[in-house]
């Protein structure tokens, strides 16, 4: 039997990949039924929701105010809470641009939360240091509601989350097929991680990327979902060679963790909830 699964979905400035990824949520996620909620709180600056991203929504809450870069990304969270169907028994936090080939590894991590009795699933962002990352999660309906707390964050989302989940006691599980994701921060450039993180995820059948920072823009973002999606979701001018790429992605992600980090040798601050983030 299918589950009913709310999609909240943030967005500012990147109208364009929300499009792509609302579209790719309603033609390849098809295990369960998706409420999908798009909060947006860049209508004032100019970024509108198209016509036809509202029509294959199920709700749109449109902010007139943004408050800033991290506290807006509380924003649209808490707002957006507001909305989900309590006959959800699960709901999907999502960025944007963050786009995902179909939702296997969703019925995947909602066994294993019922499993471990665990309220929050997404991946580790950064490396040895307790975190969670925020661009894709799975969560309890029931937890967020009863602790809306856990999106006031005014600094980095991803120690917050996790270092308040540890405060409470309560258990989450890592979406190892998305990780690693960032490099040290002495690294600045590495193969497939252009601002020393990483934004496809072959295993995970994500992508990531931030347009700006491709040299083609969006018809390189779709080149890298096909890869990471196997597939031809988006039908490209010429050939690509999908496999050699996979292969070279996976070869630097395996080197990688060969590059040293500080905290290995050298024992990092605990993180406050005052504080705005966190050394690695």
């Amino acid at each position: 039997m299918k589950k009913k699964i709310c999609i909240l979905i943030r967005v500012y400035n990147r109208v364009e990949d929300l499009d792509y990824c609302v579209n790719i949520i309603r033609d390849t996620w098809k295990l369960n039924d998706y409420y999908i909620i798009v909060v947006s709180n860049g209508q004032k600056d100019g970024y509108i929701v198209s016509e036809d991203c509202k029509s294959k929504i199920d709700k749109l809450v449109d902010l007139t105010n943004n408050v800033g870069h991290f506290q807006g990304n509380s924003q649209l969270l808490l707002e957006g809470l507001a909305y989900i169907p309590d006959d959800c028994e699960y709901t999907i936090i999502l960025e944007a641009d963050t786009w995902i080939y179909k939702d296997d590894i969703t019925n995947k991590y909602i066994k294993k939360l019922d499993e471990e009795n665990a309220v929050w699933a997404s991946a580790q962002f950064f490396r040895y240091i307790l975190n969670l990352a925020t661009d894709f999660a799975i969560v309890k309906t029931s937890f967020i509601k009863t602790h809306p707390e856990i999106f006031t964050f005014s600094g980095t989302p991803e120690y917050y989350v996790a270092n308040y989940l540890k405060s409470k006691n309560l258990k989450f599980v890592y979406i190892t097929e998305n990780m690693p994701v960032s490099l040290p921060r002495y690294i600045k450039r590495y193969p497939y991680a252009p601002t020393g993180r990483f934004f496809t995820f072959v295993k995970g059948k994500m992508v990531t990327h931030h347009i700006e920072l491709l040299k083609d823009g969006m018809d390189e973002k779709k080149f890298y979902f096909n890869l990471a999606a196997d597939t031809d979701y988006f039908k490209l001018s010429k050939p690509k060679l999908y496999k050699w790429v996979q292969f070279k992605i996976r070869i630097f992600i395996a080197l990688s963790y060969l590059i040293p980090y500080k905290s290995w040798l050298i024992k990092e601050k605990s993180y406050s909830f005052n504080d705005s983030h966190v050394k690695i």
